[in-house]
Parts: C-alpha cells; structure tokens; sequence
C-alpha cells in the first residue's frame, strides 16, 4: 500500500534535490541561488471573455436562461388595420430557452516530506503553489477552448457556429499548405457574426441556411474576439495591413495575448486552440486533415460561452503528521456552457 500511495506522487527529498553539480572541493566555494528561473507559461485566453457565474453554496445545477433570437420584423405578427371586428393578432413567445450547466469538482495537490523541506534551499511551498495556480489556469482554458471548438454547427434549420476556411478550401480535409489566415477571413468572420442570415456546408457547399440569426454587435465592452494560434500570429506579422491597423495608439486596455485589433476585432494569440497535424482528425468531422491546421476561433464576448463556478478555486496548506509530511491541496469545481452558438466562427486555415 505505500508503494501504491509514492506513486500516486508524494515529494520526498531526493524528487527536488535538482541535478548534480559535479565534483566540489571544500575550499573552492559554491553559491547557491534560492529563486527558481521559471519555465515558459501560458496564461488564461478563453476565460477573460467568457460569460462568468458562480453558483451560490447548495446549488447544483445552474440554469442560464436565453432569448435564442428577437422575433423581429418578421416573427411578431403586426396588424395594420383598425380592428373592429376582430381581436389583436396576438404573437406566441416562443423564443426563450436555457442552458443547463452543472460544475463537477477539480481536485489536486502536493504531498512534500517535512525532511524535503528542511533540507531544501528553495521555498517548495511557494514553489508548490505557483504550480497549482498556472496548471489550474491552464487547464481552465483548455476546456473552455475544446468546448467553444466543439460547439453545434450551423445547419438548414440548426442555429449554431458558422466554419469558413482558409483559401479555396471548402472542408478541413481540402486544407492544403498556404491555405493560411488572412484579415480577408478576419473581416468575413465578423461580418457573418453580425448578420442575421446563416451559411452552413451542405456537401462541400457554402449554402444560405433557412434558419436566421442573432444579429452580434461589435461593442467596447463585448467585443469581436478572435483567438489564433503562435502561426497565424507569424502570418499577421509579416501583413503590413494587419500590422498598422493593430498599432493602437491609445492607453487602451490589452488582454493576455493580445497582438493587437484589426477592424475593431481583439486578436489574441494562445496555444489552446486546436492545433491538428496533417492527416490528423478533422475539426469538422470531414474526415482527416489536408495539411497542418489551426481552428482559430471568432466570438462575440460574453454571449457565446459560460464559465460556471460551482466553488471558486481554494488553496489550503496543511500538516499530515502519520507521514511526516507538509500537504497543499487546491479544491475547486467548475463547468463550461456554450449559450449563444451562432456567437461563434470557426476559422480552419492551414499552417504554413
């Protein structure tokens, strides 16, 4: 059994006693530095623009409710002439609806000896909990963006996430090499987030959909979101369109990752979008990737997906006697919603 519980990842002092520093001499002396050089982090992308709740204690379930679309013009039926003999044509409220989300727990820790911790020049606590935080955050992001990218696509009489690809291709499969992002696509997403029509892919082919649409603003505290991966951020570099559009000019608030706005659209840069290998499993379902691909991701903020916190992130730091140990445990629990579909646009372009 305690060979069981060391492999489940208690810390003992030979786990942080770092490298060797080869021969040592008792009169040539060694200087020990105490901070730790980090490694390189992500940090939190999806979550800044996500529709953020957090669930009172004793709830378990969180219920948000939407309008799916405004009836408008054409939904709510008008009249127009004096009714004398005839009552009011009264319109059916039928576009409401909600979204179920319920927050499961996330539990992780350390398990340091005391001894590890005497003999050690470093503050493994602090150490310990740096860790906890960044791989929280990072797993947060992750999955809200695998949801977002997993979102219902648009069909003939399905509202949901319209796809465009890079070049002249019409699937992920079709995707060949220079099949790249371009501000063509950044303009033409944001156009199809804005308008009420909606296209979708019937047999490879671009089709105007019977369903229509929320039409999406552009607005300051909502924004166009788009998120990219490190290559469409190479591409947009070397665009001088891009790049001058993107100089802001201004004391502007800049989220984590941005590279700057074009067309009033945020860009911003993150390793969670799907990043697919040629002859990987397609984003779309088509089948298989043509070429190395990205799904980049354009969402209105805070309509398209939620972050529901059914208990916001805790760190305890606690004695653990019967083994000599000093534990820090992180609890939590959380869940993704995707409320608004039709706020989201894929962007499948190839890498290079």
């Amino acid at each position: 059994m305690k060979d069981t519980i060391k492999e489940l990842g208690e810390t003992g002092g030979s786990d942080v006693q770092g490298t060797t520093v080869g021969t040592k001499y008792g009169l040539q002396p060694i200087q020990f530095l105490k901070s730790v050089v980090d490694a390189a982090k992500s940090q939190l992308y999806f979550a800044n623009f996500a529709y953020e709740i957090t669930a009172p204690a004793g709830v378990h379930d969180v219920v948000i409710p939407k309008r799916t679309a405004y009836e408008g013009k054409s939904g709510v039926l008008f009249d127009t002439s004096e009714r004398t003999s005839a009552d009011i044509s009264w319109t059916t409220m039928d576009n409401l609806a909600s979204v179920i989300v319920t927050p499961s727990p996330v539990l992780a820790g350390y398990a340091i000896t005391n001894y590890a911790l005497r003999t050690n020049a470093i503050n493994l606590m602090n150490s310990a909990r740096d860790e906890l935080s960044y791989a929280l955050g990072d797993r947060l992001d992750y999955a809200i963006a695998t949801a977002v990218g997993d979102a219902t696509d648009a069909g003939d009489t399905t509202i949901g996430a319209q796809t465009l690809y890079g070049g002249d291709a019409t699937s992920d499969t079709s995707l060949t090499d220079g099949d790249v992002i371009t501000t063509d696509l950044v303009a033409k997403a944001a156009r199809y987030l804005k308008q009420t029509q909606m296209y979708w892919w019937n047999s490879g082919t671009e089709t105007l959909a019977t369903s229509t649409k929320n039409p999406w603003d552009n607005t300051s505290g909502e924004p166009f979101v788009l998120f990219v991966g490190p290559a469409q951020e190479e591409t947009f570099r070397k665009d001088s369109q891009f790049v001058n559009a993107a100089e802001y000019g201004s004391n502007k608030v800049i989220m984590n990752g941005e590279i700057g706005e074009y067309l009033g659209i945020k860009i911003i840069v993150t390793n969670n979008v799907e990043q697919v290998a040629a002859g990987g499993t397609s984003p779309d379902g088509a089948s298989t990737t043509g070429a190395a691909m990205t799904r980049c991701i354009m969402v209105k903020a805070k309509k398209a997906y939620a972050l529901v916190w059914g208990q916001k992130p805790e760190i305890k730091v606690f004695d653990y006697p019967n083994r000599d140990q000093t534990r820090i445990s992180l609890v939590c629990a959380y869940a993704i919603g995707i409320i608004h579909p039709d706020a989201i646009v894929f962007v499948d372009v190839s890498i290079v």
